[in-house]
């Protein structure tokens, strides 16, 4: 069926018209300035922090770091810094921040060059709020900057939207770092668990596990909260950032181009048997699986949520399926029942047409 029901997929750099690929991070600007310290002022992750409306500003090592943050007009929204600094190391500087009550509330994201096995407690230990390893992706960076303009209080609970900081970006930048929590929607069923760079544990729709992962990547959508905290319950799945960014990343942009092009949503189908049966022979067995759930109620999205098959494949499959004729619109079957009912009982007999109000009387016999 993966290879015979669907048409080519598009490519995975292609954006459709009116929408975004799944890695694009054009949004609503999240304004502010970043601070980064040390040589992870790369271009790249300049322009992904403008890119995100934040103004990056680069100062070279602690010193030129604590002047800057001296005046409490100009503050950041969040400081980036390197563990290895020319007159330091990024380590002593958070802890200096996290002592200093003035600057004690800003988010400080570590960028260790090489992977330490004391590091992450290290960086625990001082109260940076993530610690990443290089090679960092620049748009984790932006990401995860985004992410800390929304937090709540003093807590370390940060409020955000899909709209404008989707869900799959947030888990990519979450599973670059070390940090554990949970992330839950606000406006639907559905939340999932990190742990120390690895996805444990998801729920969606009374699902739970990778199914309920990606399908709440594909229909998630609204507000979200994400509580930073240890996470010690079992999980039901382990997936790592490797394995997100290359295999559900590329499904779930075949899934958004066919949301913006292909069948809407919210579309009800039912089956056109006669159209079936002609088809059948060219299709394979298992299209059955895809084709039952169409009766004419269910939408194209109650049947994704019911399909065991992977969304973007059983998408595909629809939209095939509607361009061979298979599918059809439900209002129109319900349009033609309605029609044949409202002509009534066929008729057996058509009275003849009548020429006045009375009928004609037999003219009366004439005697011979």
């Amino acid at each position: 069926m993966v290879a015979y029901l669907h048409a080519a997929p598009p490519s995975a750099s292609a954006t459709p018209a009116g929408g975004r690929s799944a890695l694009d991070l054009s949004g609503e600007a999240a304004g502010g300035s970043v601070l980064l310290v040390g040589e992870v002022s790369r271009p790249a992750v300049m322009q992904a922090l403008r890119a995100e409306g934040f103004e990056p500003v680069h100062v070279e090592g602690m010193r030129d770091a604590l002047a800057r943050l001296g005046s409490p007009e100009a503050l950041p929204r969040l400081v980036v810094i390197d563990a290895e600094l020319p007159d330091g190391d990024g380590f002593s500087l958070c802890g200096l921040l996290r002592a200093d009550a003035k600057v004690e509330h800003l988010p400080v994201l570590l960028v260790a060059r090489h992977q330490e096995e004391f590091h992450r407690d290290l960086a625990a230990g001082v109260g940076a709020d993530e610690y990443l390893v290089e090679p960092v992706d620049a748009r984790d960076v932006a990401v995860l900057a985004r992410l800390k303009a929304g937090r709540r209080g003093e807590e370390d609970v940060y409020d955000a939207h899909s709209g404008t900081l989707p869900l799959v970006h947030l888990v990519r930048a979450l599973l670059a770092g070390v940090r554990s929590g949970r992330v839950t929607l606000s406006e639907d069923t559905g939340a999932f668990t990190f742990r120390h760079g690895l996805l444990v544990d998801a729920s969606f729709h009374g699902e739970r596990g990778s199914l309920a992962f990606r399908r709440l990547l594909c229909f998630g959508a609204g507000g979200y909260t994400v509580t930073f905290g240890p996470e010690l319950h079992r999980g039901s799945f382990s997936m790592d950032r490797a394995y997100l960014c290359e295999q559900v990343v590329p499904d779930l942009e075949r899934f958004e181009v066919l949301r913006v092009r292909g069948l809407p949503l919210a579309a009800r189908l039912t089956v056109d048997f006669n159209r079936l049966a002609r088809e059948l022979p060219t299709l394979p067995e298992d299209v059955e699986q895809v084709v039952r759930l169409f009766d004419g109620r269910r939408t194209v999205r109650a049947m994704l949520l019911e399909c065991r098959f992977p969304e973007a494949l059983a998408y595909e499959a629809a939209t095939r399926l509607f361009m061979l004729g298979v599918l059809v619109p439900a209002i129109l079957v319900e349009e033609r029942e309605r029609a044949r009912e409202s002509a009534g009982p066929p008729r057996l007999f058509e009275p003849a047409p009548l020429t006045g109000d009375a009928p004609a009387s037999d003219p009366e016999p004439t005697a011979s």
